[in-house]
């Protein structure tokens, strides 16, 4: 449970940015609208998975308020995230709230089974970085991967957001056996649609470490495989970006999100916020923070605290599920 006997009574100002110990300042938060889904991805949560009780979610003031305190703070970038964030009944709601904020950024990470139903939403919002989810363009292998039937309706919606101006980055998690044949088709689909393709590494959270072992493949491996047929250019990324990145010799672009072999954590500049309440300072630590039902001036001194609380050695595996805590 946490305590404040260790707190200062009088709170610090909050003109003062989140830096800590390490130089790492925090300036990116990861909001989960929700730990539902409605997809059950093998490396992210069991097909009879449970969820919380939607009572004991934040609302919609609840976020505003506690996204507009951490901008005073230095956030600059809100990532809205889930389990499925489109799957939040009241999300136009909150996407107003968080999209009036001063922010630099505000972009969301989906599958895209529904994403057509909240493009308007989204572009009122100022919500147009879209971060989408599709480990494979095989009908059979899509519905292997994620026990659900609908690739089909997300290349429709994806293809929908692309004439609409959106700017989309696809996520695949690569794993051996399963989908790494694809990485090719997958790269000619992004640059057919003017997409990022990014290749993410199986991490060792939750559900997913029964399988990883057996499934991983490093992001060098497939670097190397890639490079036997494109020729790559290293692009410039921000100290604190998770992806390295390629321009490819056929105009696309490739990413890797090197989570295990090549952890970023020396500049990590992210906080996650679970729907729950419970802020975190890491994704690969179970240890967290609930903020709700503090004033204001409480969840001041708990910020600072946090900042105490993010590692800077990359934990070796953590056991809550990834649906709980957003991406």
């Amino acid at each position: 449970m946490f305590s404040f006997l260790c707190l200062v009574e009088l709170a610090l100002p909050m003109s003062q940015t989140l830096v800590d110990n390490y130089g790492r300042r925090i300036r990116k938060l990861r909001v989960s609208l929700t730990d539902q889904c409605n997809l059950r991805c093998h490396y992210c949560m069991p097909v009879d998975a449970t969820f919380l009780d939607q009572s004991t979610y934040l609302s919609c003031q609840e976020y505003g308020e506690i996204v507009g305190e951490l901008i005073e703070f230095g956030l600059e970038e809100v990532r809205l995230t889930g389990g499925e964030p489109l799957l939040r009944s009241n999300f136009a709601e909150i996407a107003r709230a968080i999209g009036q904020l001063k922010l630099k950024k505000i972009g969301l990470t989906t599958n895209g089974i529904v994403l057509d139903r909240h493009l308007d939403t989204l572009r009122e919002n100022n919500i147009l970085d879209l971060n989408v989810s599709l480990d494979s363009l095989n009908v059979k292998t899509f519905r292997e991967i994620t026990h659900g039937n609908y690739l089909k309706i997300i290349l429709r919606n994806l293809e929908l957001a692309h004439h609409q101006g959106f700017k989309i980055k696809l996520n695949t998690v690569v794993m051996r056996g399963i989908n790494d044949q694809e990485i090719f088709d997958l790269i000619e689909y992004a640059k057919q649609w003017d997409m990022e393709i990014r290749f993410l590494e199986i991490m060792r959270i939750g559900y997913a470490c029964q399988q990883q072992e057996r499934t991983f493949i490093s992001a060098q491996e497939l670097l190397t495989k890639i490079q036997q047929k494109y020729s790559l250019k290293p692009i410039q990324s921000a100290l604190d970006a998770t992806a390295f990145r390629y321009s490819t010799s056929c105009g696309g672009v490739i990413g890797f999100i090197a989570s295990e072999s090549q952890p970023f954590c020396g500049h990590c500049s992210r906080w996650r916020l679970s729907v729950d309440g419970t802020l975190r300072a890491c994704l690969l630590k179970n240890e967290g923070v609930n903020i709700r039902n503090f004033s204001p001036l409480e969840r001041q001194q708990i910020y600072w605290q946090l900042l105490g609380m993010k590692p800077y050695l990359r934990p070796p595996e953590v056991s809550h599920a990834m649906h709980q805590i957003g991406g």
